[in-house]
């Protein structure tokens, strides 16, 4: 639910599942629906790449899904709609680059410590998001430097899945 209740499931057989995480109640539902199979897997492709958001995810595909559906009705190519979902993709990130992101030398500490906690108070830390993200604040401005151009800068390395790899 909105907010964030557990939900009991019972199977066929009577165990009882009481959780109020989406990947988990997406996988415990028998679902037939080539269109619902899809976004049961999208939410399980979440939960493993990033282990929270599988709720979000599915809504936002769900929505997409619909409205796709809703220009199909209006006789509207699916390449063509297809064409047009990649181009807001492409225009949504440009904007937020543009328009909703700041640097995080222009934040104080106490900002860049709510901002991991933010990104910790999932399932995974918790209780301890705290302590983690005072860690991770302490971190990184440790590993900071300032490159040739003047620039603050934490050096990171961009991972790529590889098969078998989280």
């Amino acid at each position: 639910g909105p907010v964030g209740l557990d939900k009991m499931l019972v199977d066929e057989v009577g165990d009882v599942t009481v959780t109020n995480d989406g990947a988990t109640i997406l996988k415990l539902l028998e679902v037939e629906h080539p269109a619902a199979k899809v976004l049961c897997e999208l939410a399980q492709l979440q939960d493993e790449e990033v282990g929270d958001g599988t709720t979000s995810v599915v809504i936002i595909a769900a929505e997409l899904l619909r409205a796709a559906d809703e220009l199909i009705k209006q006789k509207i190519h699916p390449t063509t709609i297809i064409n047009g979902y990649k181009l807001a993709c492409k225009e949504s990130v440009k904007f937020i680059q543009d328009n909703l992101s700041v640097s995080a030398t222009e934040l104080g500490k106490n900002c860049l410590v709510n901002v991991a906690q933010t990104s910790m108070s999932s399932k995974i830390i918790g209780s301890d998001k705290d302590f983690f993200s005072n860690i991770v604040v302490q971190c990184c401005e440790l590993v900071r430097f300032t490159n040739t151009r003047g620039e603050s800068k934490v050096p990171h390395q961009d991972h790529q899945r590889t098969e078998g790899s989280r």
